[in-house]
């Protein structure tokens, strides 16, 4: 039997994760909101990864977790492999219903070690 633990703590581990920019810079100075996305990720104690970095991750064989943020009209549309899909919005970013909560809580599973990677269309 599973325990169950706070909804906190699981933001903690899910924030202990790894957020991707999977658009490539148009210029060679970083944009100031990647530099701003970054210093938050930083304050919040996750990180940013690069497209390369994440390819590593693939090819290490590391078990993780890879989450597709984006509606399922646009997960459906194509998205990275072994993908699963869980809608988050921008009005959801201090709370979620508990019905998304239990799905989140369920998708994340017990390991709370496992690196997780969130991933959307804009990085908004």
């Amino acid at each position: 039997m599973m325990n169950k633990v706070p909804y906190r703590s699981y933001i903690k581990y899910v924030f202990a994760l790894v957020l991707i920019s999977l658009s490539s810079p148009v210029c060679a100075e970083t944009p100031v909101w990647l530099k701003q996305a970054a210093d938050d990720a930083d304050k919040g104690g996750y990180a940013l990864i690069r497209p390369d970095e994440l390819k590593a991750l693939y090819d290490s064989g590391k078990d993780f977790l890879i989450v597709d943020v984006r509606p399922d009209y646009e997960y459906k549309g194509g998205c990275l492999p072994k993908a699963a899909n869980l809608e988050f919005d921008l009005g959801e970013r201090l709370s979620i219903r508990p019905d998304k909560k239990k799905e989140f809580v369920r998708l994340l599973g017990p390991d709370k070690k496992r690196m997780i990677v969130l991933y959307c269309r804009s990085f908004r």
